[in-house]
């Protein structure tokens, strides 16, 4: 695994995988230049505007002209599928962030201000972009990852160049989840929630605690279940 330099000039091979350790069997591979960035990459920068320009200056670079930006346009374009095009209508503007380790998508950031981030994933297929409302934790192997948005989770499948929506939950208003850490086969993700308002909600109800989703005989579940609003 070659090694692939850091917007701040840091050479940092653990977070930007490149070459075939980051592709997995069945995925459409990536231009062999093209390194993956680090969710923690992207979380350190935040909003903050220069940081998230570096991003994108090191992600067109690697992306051996895949990606182009031309004035407020950015274009993805794989091979000979339909490019996706990205247009900044200040004050919403768009940021390439390169292919995100762990999920095999490219990423695009969106936001305005006053207003919480989203993300376009583009895949190398021609399949329509997917827009997400937070950034994805891959599972290994690439095949699932999540999205904790507020109090929605959702979970997405990789079948080929196809991505589906196996598991969304939307979990009490004012919980909220963070994704820990995947099993190593990729069958079931540890996350931990909190509920600030949860005795309000339900008198005895602590307000945070830990659990998995898991692939089980059924499908996609809980274990043990997220808590709930008490019935009147």
């Amino acid at each position: 695994m070659r090694a692939c330099k850091q917007p701040n000039g840091m050479v940092k091979a653990a977070r930007l995988v490149c070459g075939p350790a980051a592709f997995f069997m069945g995925a459409t591979l990536a231009p062999a230049s093209a390194c993956a960035v680090g969710l923690e990459t992207i979380q350190q920068c935040g909003s903050d505007t220069a940081c998230l320009g570096r991003l994108e200056t090191a992600a067109l670079r690697e992306s051996s002209g895949a990606a182009k930006r031309e004035g407020a346009q950015l274009t993805l374009q794989f091979g000979l599928h339909p490019a996706s095009r990205f247009v900044d209508q200040p004050p919403q503007t768009h940021v390439y962030l390169g292919r995100l380790d762990g999920v095999l998508l490219h990423i695009v950031r969106v936001a305005a201000p006053s207003h919480p981030p989203a993300y376009w994933l583009v895949g190398e297929s021609g399949q329509p972009p997917l827009r997400v409302d937070a950034l994805p934790s891959g599972g290994p192997g690439g095949r699932h990852f999540v999205v904790a948005s507020g109090h929605v989770l959702a979970l997405y499948q990789r079948s080929g160049p196809r991505l589906s929506l196996q598991y969304r939950f939307e979990a009490a208003t004012g919980l909220s989840w963070a994704v820990k850490s995947w099993r190593e086969d990729g069958a079931a993700v540890r996350l931990e929630w909190i509920w600030p308002e949860a005795a309000a909600a339900c008198p005895g109800q602590p307000s945070q605690g830990s659990l998995q989703l898991r692939d089980g005989p059924y499908g996609w579940d809980f274990v043990p279940q997220p808590p709930r609003r008490c019935t009147p």
